[in-house]
């Protein structure tokens, strides 16, 4: 069974201790290492907002367009077939790429799309707080996926 962690949703609830951020700039350096190893350059770079709850960079090479999504709270990294559009829910993850190494060498766990697309129902959610159970009763992600990588605010 597939589990959870706490900070998954990008949620806390008052009284709740703030949950880390993950370091955009990590990113970026991750972003930018991986791009290098193939000849591709890195495009925009979008921080998280209030809404959605993970960065976002696009990497092309001749033959090459990925959409790399790293969540604000946990050190992870998905890959994704399009960009996402705002507020819709993701749900054309991809594997990562072969060359997807330099986000594990920069501190990012792959994330693949086994465990993104694994029913919500299917997974064990025991240690999200509160604030985050409230979240995914009112969202009502189907799959882990959408609950890690949201527009929820």
């Amino acid at each position: 069974m597939n589990r959870v962690v706490r900070g998954a949703t990008g949620f806390w609830g008052q009284g709740d201790a703030p949950v880390p951020q993950v370091d955009v700039v990590a990113f970026k350096t991750a972003c930018h290492v991986a791009a290098r190893s193939i000849r591709a350059t890195v495009g925009e770079v979008t921080s998280a907002g209030v809404t959605p709850n993970f960065h976002m960079a696009l990497i092309t090479a001749p033959g090459i367009r990925s959409t790399v999504l790293c969540h604000t709270v946990l050190p992870v990294v998905a890959f994704v077939a399009r960009s996402p559009q705002a507020g819709a829910p993701l749900a054309d993850f991809t594997s990562p790429p072969a060359w997807a190494d330099a986000f594990e060498l920069g501190g990012f766990r792959l994330l693949g799309v086994e465990e993104l697309s694994m029913p919500l129902a299917a997974a064990d959610t025991s240690e999200l707080a509160e604030a985050e159970l409230e979240q995914v009763r009112y969202w009502h992600p189907s799959t882990v996926g959408e609950l890690m990588f949201n527009w929820w605010d």
